[in-house]
C-alpha cells in the first residue's frame, strides 16, 4: 500500500509526495531535525505522531531523500500556537496493478459522519435507507410527522418524529436493523 504525505496547519495544506510504505514515510520525516515525534503505545496498536512548530523552523531547509530535494520554509506556515502536522494516509495507485474482476480498493468511504469499509458501503447505505423507510412507515401510519435532519453534522443524520429525535442513522442503528429487520424489535434493542 502506498501512502500520501501532507503537511497541515490550520487551513494550509501541502502535499509532500507518495511513499511506498508507512516505514518510508517515517524515514523521510525523521530526516528533519526540528520535528517532534510522539509515540503513544496502546494494547493493540502504536500511534506515531510528528509535528513541527513555526518558531523552531529555519527560514530554509532542504530534505534530501533518494537524491530528490524537498524544501521546507517557515514562511510557508503561520506563526502562533498551532502546530504543523505531518499527515499520511493510504492511497490507491490505479495504474500500478490491473485486476480482472471487480475489486474494491482498500480504505473507507465517509457516509454522513461515519467511515465505512469500501466493500460494505453499498449494503450499509441500503440498510440505512431501509431503516429510515421502516420508521417513516411505522409512524406515518399513526399520523405522526417523520423527518430527517443533521446530515453533514458532527454527530450525523438522525430521525425526528414530531420534532423529537427518535434515533441516529449511524452504524450502531444500522447494525441493529440488519440483525432484526423488524422495526418494533429494532426500537426495543436500540433503546436498551
Amino acid at each position: 500500500m502506498s501512502y500520501l504525505l501532507e503537511l497541515q496547519q490550520e487551513d494550509r495544506r501541502y502535499v509532500v509526495g507518495i511513499f511506498e510504505s508507512e516505514e518510508t514515510v517515517h524515514s523521510f520525516i525523521e530526516l528533519i531535525p526540528f520535528v517532534k515525534k510522539t509515540v503513544d503505545k496502546q494494547e493493540t496498536f502504536t500511534w506515531i505522531d510528528y509535528t513541527m512548530r513555526f518558531e523552531e523552523m529555519p527560514e530554509y531547509f532542504e530534505i534530501s531523500y533518494n537524491n530528490y530535494v524537498y524544501v521546507l520554509s517557515k514562511y510557508s506556515f503561520v506563526p502562533g500556537d498551532n502546530v504543523i502536522d505531518f499527515i499520511w494516509y493510504p492511497v490507491h495507485q490505479w495504474d500500478k496493478k490491473k485486476v480482472e474482476n471487480k475489486t474494491y480498493i482498500e480504505g473507507m468511504t465517509t457516509v454522513d459522519a461515519y467511515s465505512i469499509p469500501n466493500n460494505d458501503v453499498e449494503e450499509y447505505i441500503k440498510s440505512r435507507e431501509q431503516l429510515f423507510e421502516a420508521g417513516k412507515a411505522h409512524y406515518t401510519k399513526k399520523g405522526l410527522s417523520v423527518t430527517r435532519k443533521g446530515i453533514g453534522t458532527q454527530d450525523g443524520e438522525y430521525v425526528l418524529v414530531e420534532d423529537s429525535i427518535l434515533y441516529l442513522l449511524d452504524a450502531y442503528a444500522v447494525d441493529i436493523w440488519e440483525k432484526t429487520k423488524d422495526f418494533e424489535q429494532f426500537l426495543k434493542q436500540y433503546q436498551e
